[in-house]
């Protein structure tokens, strides 16, 4: 009997909210692109920026797939010097341990190069997201070819960082 109850209670609750929630499907437009919802104009905004910035787009994909490689060598430097500086440690080798230590030094500043690149990189490219979405073409447009700048300098500072860590590993072989 109380499972009657609650069965029927709940059967009266669905009706009573499908009556409610067909009453206002009625008001609803057919088409909400008709509507003027501004939906449809954003995604025709975005899809004009893709095709006005796909060049530059590809430039800044292509530019990453190079950074990327740079850094998979820096990283396998960085893993073979582990090596080399305990080898060389352990064979007493201080003269190559300082040049090694000259050369590190030389690094720091690049490092230093680097995060300010990555900095203004992320900067350059929340702006043009801004202009993109703002409609202004030429305002993003200087933002995303300084951006595609700024990955050149950074590949080229990642290209000097991987020299001077072959140099050290020259230094400690």
């Amino acid at each position: 009997m109380k499972k009657r109850l609650k069965v029927a209670a709940i059967m009266i609750g669905l009706m009573m909210f499908a009556g409610v929630g067909s009453a206002y499907a009625d008001n609803a437009p057919a088409n909400p692109a008709a509507s003027g919802s501004g939906v449809v104009s954003k995604h025709e905004n975005k899809l004009e920026a893709m095709k006005e910035f796909q060049t530059q787009l590809h430039q800044i994909d292509n530019l990453k797939v190079d950074q990327l490689g740079l850094k998979s060598q820096i990283v396998n430097k960085q893993d073979n010097l582990i090596d080399l500086t305990i080898a060389a440690k352990e064979n007493g080798n201080k003269d190559a341990i300082k040049q090694a230590a000259g050369l590190r030094k030389q690094i720091k500043p690049i490092n230093a190069e680097i995060k300010s690149l990555h900095k203004s990189i992320k900067n350059q490219l929340k702006s043009f997201r801004k202009a993109e979405k703002k409609g202004k073409f030429e305002q993003a447009k200087s933002h995303i070819n300084s951006a595609i700048e700024k990955y050149g300098q950074l590949n080229a500072k990642l290209g000097q960082k991987n020299e001077l860590l072959g140099q050290m590993i020259t230094a400690l072989s």
